[in-house]
């Protein structure tokens, strides 16, 4: 396999919310019923160590833990994106676990997740951890409620496995024993140089998974509002417009091949700004060192905050560093701002995401065509 080239140079993205899943278990595309390698690079475990500690910047402030999205459309694009992507290329992401459906379905050569709270990259490695451990949804399930592993044919639908393993049973040891599984997978074959600090708030984000299960819900610091957004479980039975459900875990395909990609280090998540100095340029170097392109820019609506301040310029100067390929596109997901519903926006849903062509969106920047937010999410191409 190709090895990445940069490592040994110092190569040094902001906050995010989303994700989605509802109920039908239908067979996924022809394309996703086997796994297929994830892509001919080579990330070593020192390369990957290396990267989250070179690329990343000080972290920043969100008021969301974000421990899951509340983006119950992120599925609704998943059909397009088999027509508009092919494999390869580089993913970037921010936010938590959403990522995760996207990158089974573009199949990138390498993921870098982008957050400006350090918390979120913690999060991912504690994710790493468990996909190492588990040999099947259920396992992986089971592993990050801390539960006992319950009996369950590894094809079975989603349903029946969220069934399983909401019942199956834990405790307080048990989750001790896996906390600490994790901490010896981190320090002992990774040899990640996290902090005392870094692995309180990894069991902060495991203990809140343990402790609040499939009805874990997104929530805002300080506005008591988690009521307003859907559980965990009803993320992971979204569907797409076709009332199919196509989440990472919606098959034993789909993980198979996320797990291999996990495991070959190939998803990075790093700490950095949307607008900021060090990460998106660290990024924008990796790609141009390794002869990568960006394929895919997921960027949930980090934008909203961006746009119409001075960190929209210093965003936009950090897309333009980025070698992209001529079918990239942004992922992008809208709330209804100022009460304005999208015209993609289906009933029930508070979040529409949709995807864009992102060399369009750069010439449309660069000829002066963006002047409102309006203008940065609802778009023909």
């Amino acid at each position: 396999m190709k090895k990445i080239r940069g490592f040994g140079k110092k190569v040094a993205l902001p906050f995010a919310v989303g994700l989605g899943i509802l109920v039908a278990i239908v067979a996924l595309p022809p394309a996703q019923e086997r796994p297929v390698a994830a892509a001919n690079v080579e990330v070593s475990t020192a390369q990957f160590a290396k990267y989250l500690q070179d690329w990343s910047e000080p972290e920043g402030f969100f008021d969301s833990d974000n421990f899951i999205s509340n983006e119950t459309s992120y599925q609704h694009v998943v059909e397009d994106l088999h027509k508009r992507t092919s494999s390869g290329g580089v993913y970037i992401g921010v936010g938590p676990d959403q990522n995760f459906t996207y990158i089974a379905h573009t199949k990138p050569s390498v993921a870098i997740i982008v957050d400006i709270r350090r918390q979120n990259m913690l999060e991912h490695l504690l994710f790493k951890a468990l996909f190492e451990q588990a040999s099947s949804r259920s396992d992986y399930l089971a592993l990050l409620f801390a539960k006992e592993k319950p009996s369950v044919n590894r094809t079975a639908p989603l349903t029946e496995i969220l069934a399983k393993v909401r019942a199956a049973s834990s405790s307080e040891q048990m989750f001790r024993t896996h906390m600490n599984a994790v901490r010896s997978i981190l320090t002992d074959k990774y040899r990640l140089p996290l902090s005392p600090d870094d692995f309180e708030k990894i069991e902060y984000v495991y203990r809140t998974f343990w402790r609040e299960n499939l009805d874990l819900r997104f929530s805002s610091l300080g506005r008591g509002n988690a009521m307003n957004y859907p559980t965990f479980e009803r993320l992971l039975l979204e569907t797409d417009r076709n009332g199919h459900i196509q989440g990472y875990l919606s098959s034993d395909d789909l993980f198979q091949w996320l797990r291999k990609f996990e495991v070959e280090n190939r998803l990075i998540p790093i700490v950095g700004d949307f607008a900021g100095r060090q990460a998106f340029q660290a990024v924008s170097r990796f790609l141009k060192e390794s002869g990568q392109q960006l394929s895919t820019f997921y960027t949930s609506n980090v934008e909203f905050y961006l746009f119409g301040t001075p960190s929209w310029t210093a965003f936009m100067k950090n897309v333009h560093a980025l070698p992209a390929a001529p079918d990239s596109i942004f992922i992008r997901a809208y709330f209804g701002t100022y009460g304005r519903p999208h015209p993609l926006n289906i009933a029930g849903h508070r979040s529409t995401t949709v995807i864009h062509s992102l060399p369009s969106f750069i010439q449309d920047y660069d000829a002066g065509r963006i002047s409102s937010y309006w203008e940065v999410v609802d778009r023909k191409k």
